[in-house]
């Protein structure tokens, strides 16, 4: 058995050229998945959920250009964007 994996993560575009946007001094994205487990509302058992997102690369020194605010974690108060795990678009 061959040992192979392939992950697709969908964007919307309008959602990425804005992130773009707001942050033109990014020199990328950078995408996180993280999967968490979850109890669904009205579920008897939880199961895992990926949740998938974007970010902007701001660089190595860690900050925000113009603050001193630092970078501390994807959901520490930065912008991002949520993905979709089913290609080619979201089924949420």
């Amino acid at each position: 058995m061959p040992h192979e994996c392939r992950i697709e993560f969908y964007f919307k575009a309008e959602e990425m050229a804005k992130l773009l946007a707001d942050n033109p001094t990014a020199k990328g994205i950078i995408i996180s998945q993280q999967i968490v487990r979850e109890k669904p509302k009205g579920a008897d058992h939880y199961v895992n959920v990926t949740r998938i997102k974007a970010r902007p690369d701001l660089g190595e020194n860690g900050q925000n250009p113009g603050t001193t605010e630092l970078r501390t974690s994807v959901t520490g108060g930065e912008e991002t964007i949520n993905g979709c795990p089913y290609p080619p678009g979201c089924t949420e």
